[in-house]
């Protein structure tokens, strides 16, 4: 078998497998935009939003000749390799594997490879870690029932637990490529999401759980505002709608004296995957809510760090050429709500509703994120300003 250095010639045989065994992407994707970021197992969630995603550069290995399986039944070389690295539990091995699967090139292989990627036990663990390190078992019908599987495993376990399996393995959905016509993809990320929402309503978003939170009686006078702006004194960023989210609160006029709150101590955060579409909110590291979104088109929206710094609601827009529409101007693109995001080197950019939605799951925008209008307005009183957004672009192909 070659040699490769551990970390950027990992994700350099993963192209070199592929390209072998499908002759063509199973998607399209500019080569400079590829990149890899292999998520943690469960439990390191936290580590990942702190890191830098890093970069994998292409090998000259993916350029190889493609061999094709021989149909009288002996193993190919590489095959052999491949299958080598999987039974280890290599995760980049086993996502080139679904690849090879997906691709429907692997003839009297075919079976024995998936076979091999089933689950080595029962456990939501093991039904992880036999997905891969990011979201290529979607492609194939065995890879999604093998995701399905894995939602069943994680809904099974207590809700506390459950919410920790839903957000690993709603993550690892995430992290690669599901355009627009990828429906059969995206359908299995939403039973999950579906799923996972239950438990995230019962059991995060419940006033007496207060692990992982501070805990507040409401006083007379009090009011959601004032509340949180009392703990963002002490250092929380968090607003009265993280705060009415957290807390099932509908009507934050009917706050009673010696209620109690739930005030989170983890902080609230978004990640962008450009790749899939989907923005998704953490608190700490548990995830709270999945959106699909639109993001910028020819690559518009930077693959980077930003922070909250601000909220309009009926936001006016000032167009690229210095034109001013005002709120309900019919050219006037951010709808109800508008987020805006800070950083040392770009401005304009945010979130924002828009009246056009077939253009969400796309590549359309000016850089901006687009999103449906129930999920901006959501998630305009959930997010509070000090937010991080982080913005990344994890491949799977």
């Amino acid at each position: 078998m070659r040699q490769f250095v551990f970390g950027v010639l990992v994700a350099a045989f993963a192209w070199w497998g592929y390209g072998k065994w499908t002759q063509s992407e199973v998607m399209a994707q500019p080569a400079s935009n590829r990149v890899t970021a292999n998520k943690p197992a469960r439990g390191s969630m936290s580590e990942f939003l702190g890191a830098a995603a890093p970069v994998a550069v292409e090998s000259d290995l993916a350029a190889q000749p493609s061999a094709a399986p021989d149909p009288a039944g002996s193993l190919p070389s590489d095959l052999e390799e491949l299958i080598a690295l999987v039974k280890r539990g290599d995760a980049a091995a086993i996502s080139t594997a679904w690849l090879a699967v997906a691709a429907g090139r692997l003839g009297v292989h075919h079976d024995g490879l998936v076979a091999l990627l089933r689950p080595r036990g029962d456990g939501f663990e093991e039904h992880l870690a036999a997905l891969g390190s990011n979201n290529a078992f979607l492609r194939s019908a065995e890879g999604r029932a093998a995701a399905r599987a894995a939602t069943a495993a994680a809904m099974a376990l207590p809700d506390a637990e459950a919410i920790a399996a839903g957000s690993d393995l709603i993550y690892r959905m995430a992290c690669g490529r599901i355009g627009r016509a990828d429906l059969e993809w995206r359908k299995v990320v939403e039973e999950a999401r579906v799923q996972h929402r239950i438990r995230v309503d019962r059991w995060l978003c419940n006033p007496t759980n207060v692990a992982g939170a501070r805990s507040y009686t409401v006083k007379a006078g009090d009011s959601l505002d004032r509340i949180a702006r009392r703990f963002r004194k002490e250092g929380l960023k968090v607003e009265s709608g993280t705060i009415a989210i957290l807390n099932r609160i509908r009507n934050a006029n009917a706050l009673k004296v010696g209620q109690r709150l739930k005030v989170p101590v983890a902080p609230i955060s978004a990640i962008l995957e450009k790749d899939s579409f989907a923005l998704m909110v953490f608190c700490g590291d548990q995830l709270m809510r999945l959106y699909w979104v639109g993001h910028g088109a020819n690559d518009h929206t930077p693959v980077t760090e930003f922070e909250v710094i601000a909220k309009q609601e009926r936001p006016d827009w000032t167009s690229p050429d210095g034109n001013l529409y005002a709120y309900g101007d019919p050219k006037n693109v951010l709808g109800e709500y508008f987020i805006k995001f800070g950083h040392a080197q770009y401005a304009g950019f945010g979130a924002h509703g828009t009246p056009d939605e077939d253009t969400i799951c796309t590549e359309s925008s000016m850089g901006c994120i687009r999103m449906f209008a129930p999920d901006i307005k959501e998630l305009f009183h959930v997010l509070p300003r000090g937010a991080k957004v982080v913005v990344r672009d994890t491949a799977s192909s």
